[in-house]
């Protein structure tokens, strides 16, 4: 496959992308379009707040993301013997940093409304049924696709920002302003990540077959990821508006603004 292949497929790949993250950002904006009551914004946050913590997208670990980083950290420590092991395992600890921050600003958002602590017993119990299925269907991928299945999880990851996109412009309220404030924080550690996917896969995918097993993938989780997202804010999403957006029948939105 020469090079100019590998770039149309990956123009494709990030048209398909982009279509589900206006996907996603279409529920975040019919909810956050509306003052929602601080009851309301805890439901969404309590989920949110469990998939930062326990959430398995770029990790495989059944204990969730920072829990792996923590444990490999454990694990890794005793090998770091070069310049370049140092250096990675410096990155991974600021990626450790990066996560955990990312679920204390969302807890501590949530603890505003709430008025009591965000206790890591009680967050095990805030995954909502859409995106259990979502789970599910990242374990599936990594058990039977092996590479091009974590190629195509790490593409989908974190659904190109468009949570913490619209997010960030809410305001007008204390909870609403420390809600945005959180978005903010992670659109920024999170945005420049969602323009490597379509790079890393014009590396790693060498034929039409591979392409194409990634698309199907790519598509099975981002459909997946809608029906969660709206299921996070309890609104409704029709089957056939999912395949609307499959099909780029939506305003493509410029997540990276």
């Amino acid at each position: 496959m020469d090079a100019a292949r590998k770039a149309q497929l990956g123009e494709e790949m990030k048209d398909l992308g982009r279509a589900f993250w206006s996907g996603e950002a279409e529920a975040c904006r019919a909810f956050f379009s509306v003052r929602r009551t601080p009851e309301e914004h805890a439901r969404w946050l309590r989920m949110q707040t469990y998939k930062e913590l326990y959430g398995s997208g770029l990790s495989g670990s059944a204990k969730g993301i920072i829990r792996g980083i923590l444990d490999q950290l454990q694990s890794d420590l005793e090998g770091v013997a070069t310049r370049e092991d140092r250096q990675e395992y410096e990155r991974n600890l600021g990626f450790l940093r990066e996560e955990f921050t990312h679920y204390r600003v969302f807890a501590d958002a949530l603890e505003s409304i709430i008025g009591e602590p965000v206790t890591l017993e009680a967050v095990k119990d805030w995954q909502l049924p859409q995106d259990h299925r979502l789970q599910e269907v990242r374990q599936h991928t990594r058990a039977n696709e092996g590479r091009l299945g974590e190629l195509a999880i790490s593409f989908t990851e974190g659904g190109g920002s468009s949570l913490f996109y619209e997010g960030r412009k809410i305001g007008g309220t204390p909870i609403e302003d420390e809600i945005a404030a959180a978005c903010d924080v992670v659109f920024g550690d999170e945005v420049e990540h969602s323009g490597h996917g379509a790079q890393m896969l014009q590396q790693a995918l060498k034929t039409e077959d591979e392409w194409a097993t990634v698309r199907k993938i790519v598509t099975a989780i981002c459909q997946q990821r809608i029906r969660m997202r709206y299921e996070m804010f309890g609104l409704p999403i029709p089957e056939d508006r999912i395949q609307q957006v499959t099909d780029g029948k939506i305003e493509i939105l410029n997540i990276q603004a």
